[in-house]
C-alpha cells in the first residue's frame, strides 16, 4: 500500500482545558473517591493507579488534563461509530433536552429509532430499547427461555456478552487454565452463583462439528444459541454463521446475534445484512448511540411477542426499566442512524479499516514479525503468530508479551487503546491512517533497539 512518508512524531501537546484542572491531584482524588481510581475492574487486570484523566474528545482525538492529545483508537470500547461529540448527535440532543428526557412512556424519539432499525435489520420486526447491551443480553435470555420453556443456552468460548452472572462463563476474560472441559461452563468471576454453570453451555467458535455434537446432545435443553459474528476481533470462518443458523433451525432453537460490537458498524443492517445470515433475534449497542447509554433487542413479530402486554398470561416476560427508552438515547440513535444512512458512509469506514489491516501487515512483515490479521472491516484486530487463528484458545497461543509492548509504546507516540482490536470512526481518515501507521512504525522501531522484539 503506497502512502506518505513522514518523520514520526510524539504525542501533539496543547494548553491545559479552561477548568485548569490539575492532572496529579485528579488523579489522587480519582484513587481518593474510586476504587482503583477507574472506571472498570476484571479479573485479569493488575494495572496500577492511573496515569492520566481525560479532559475532552473532539472527532478522532481525545486529550487530557496535561494537555496531550491522543488519537483514540477504542473510540469507547467501539461505540463512537461518528467519533468524539459528533455536531449532528449533539445538536438533536441539545434540542431534546428542552422537551425533556425521561418519562417512562413511549416518546416521538422512541418511535423514530424503532422505526430505523425495523428499516435497516433483516431480523427486526419490532424492538425494544433498552440502556445497554449487557440489559439487552438478559432480556433476550427472558425471552428466549420464555418463548421455548427451555431453560439451558449455548454460547462460544472466548465470547463476551455483558457482565451479568447469567452469560460470564468461559468469556475472554477467564483464566482457561481453570475451564472444564467443554461443553461444561466455569464462571470467570468470584460472585458468580455456581448454580448458573448448569444452565450454560460452551461450544468452540469457528467449529461446527463441535457445536453440532453440543447442540445435538442437547436440542431439547436449549432455549437460544447466542453468538458474536465477529468474536472479540475474531473474523467467523466462511460458512460458520450459516452452519450455525442451519442447525438452529432444524433443531427449532431461537439463533440470537450478539451485535453489540458489529451492530451498524459493519453496515446499517448489522453483520446479519454484512453476512447475509438472519438470526431470531439480536442484540445492539454500543454505535446505535454514538456513546449515549443505549441497548436494543429486535426480532421476529413471534418471538418479540414475549414484550407485548397484550399476550397471554404464562407467556409474557416482564420487562420495565426508568430509563428504557430514554429521550436522550433514543434521540441520539436517530441522528446517529441517519448520519449512517448517507451515502458512501460504509465504503469509507470499512475501507479505512481494510487499508489501516493492510499497512499494519507490511509493517510486520518489514519487521520479520509473523502475524495474523483478524477483524473485520472496521474492526482490526491482529495476532503475533505465524498459526491460523479461529478461535479464542488460538489466540492464548500468540506472543501476547510483543502485543502488550507494541500497546504502551503506542501511548507514548500519541495513540490511545493501541493493544489490538482497533475501531475507527467516520472521523478517521487520511491524516489519521498516516499517524497510526507511523506510531506503529516508531513503536516497532523503539521496541527492537530495546532488545525486545523476540
Amino acid at each position: 500500500m503506497e502512502r506518505a512518508r513522514r518523520a514520526p512524531s510524539g504525542p501533539r501537546r496543547l494548553a491545559i482545558n479552561e477548568t485548569q484542572d490539575d492532572p496529579a491531584r485528579l488523579i489522587d482524588e480519582a484513587v481518593r473517591y474510586l476504587p482503583g481510581g477507574t472506571y472498570a475492574t476484571t479479573t485479569l487486570d493488575r494495572s496500577p493507579r492511573p496515569d492520566f484523566i481525560f479532559s475532552h474528545g473532539a472527532g478522532a482525538y481525545v486529550y487530557t488534563t496535561d494537555g496531550e492529545r491522543l488519537l483514540d483508537v477504542t473510540l469507547g470500547h467501539s461505540s463512537l461509530i461518528l467519533g468524539h461529540c459528533s455536531q449532528p448527535v449533539g445538536a438533536a440532543v441539545k434540542a431534546q433536552i428542552d422537551r425533556g428526557n425521561t418519562f417512562t412512556r413511549v416518546t416521538r424519539p422512541t418511535i423514530d429509532l424503532a422505526r430505523m432499525v425495523v428499516e435497516a435489520v433483516p431480523c427486526a420486526e419490532k424492538v425494544r430499547l433498552v440502556n445497554s447491551g449487557s440489559e439487552g443480553v438478559l432480556l433476550a435470555l427472558r425471552a428466549v427461555r420464555a418463548f421455548t420453556g427451555r431453560e439451558k443456552v449455548l454460547k462460544f468460548e472466548g465470547a463476551y456478552h455483558g457482565f451479568a452472572d447469567e452469560l460470564f462463563f468461559n468469556t475472554n476474560y477467564g483464566n482457561p487454565d481453570e475451564w472444564q472441559d467443554l461443553p461444561q461452563s466455569t464462571p470467570d468471576s468470584p460472585g458468580t452463583p455456581a448454580l448458573l454453570r448448569d444452565l450454560v453451555l460452551i461450544a468452540p467458535y469457528n467449529d461446527l462439528d463441535g457445536t453440532r455434537e453440543v447442540v445435538r446432545a442437547h436440542r431439547d435443553e436449549l432455549a437460544g444459541i447466542f453468538v458474536e459474528p465477529v468474536m472479540r476481533g475474531i473474523a467467523s470462518r466462511p460458512g460458520f454463521l450459516e452452519g450455525v443458523r442451519e442447525m438452529a433451525s432444524e433443531f427449532h432453537i431461537p439463533l440470537v446475534f450478539d451485535e453489540v460490537n458489529t451492530g451498524f458498524r459493519l453496515a446499517l443492517g448489522g453483520a446479519q445484512a454484512f453476512y447475509g445470515v438472519t438470526p431470531d433475534l439480536a442484540v445492539f449497542g454500543k454505535g446505535m448511540g454514538s456513546g449515549y447509554p443505549i441497548g436494543a433487542i429486535a426480532g421476529s413479530d413471534e418471538i418479540m411477542s414475549v414484550f407485548d402486554p397484550a399476550s397471554p398470561e404464562g407467556s409474557k416476560v416482564f420487562s420495565l426499566g426508568s430509563f428504557h427508552g430514554n429521550a436522550l438515547s433514543a434521540t441520539a440513535g436517530t441522528a446517529t442512524l441517519t448520519e449512517l444512512r448517507k451515502p458512501g458512509t460504509y465504503e469509507r469506514l470499512n475501507g479505512y479499516g481494510d487499508q489501516l489491516r493492510e499497512g499494519l501487515s507490511e509493517l510486520f512483515s518489514r519487521y520479520d514479525l509473523p502475524a495474523q490479521m483478524s477483524g473485520e472491516g472496521s474492526i482490526v484486530e491482529f495476532f503475533f503468530t505465524l498459526e491460523p487463528i479461529t478461535d479464542y484458545r488460538s489466540t492464548l497461543r500468540t506472543n501476547l508479551r510483543l502485543k502488550a509492548l507494541l500497546g504502551g509504546a503506542l501511548r507514548r507516540h500519541g495513540v490511545f487503546g493501541g493493544g489490538g482490536r482497533y475501531t475507527s470512526s467516520t472521523c478517521h481518515g487520511d491524516d489519521e491512517l498516516t499517524m497510526m501507521l507511523d506510531a506503529v512504525e516508531a513503536s516497532l522501531k523503539e521496541i527492537r533497539e530495546a532488545g525486545e522484539l523476540a
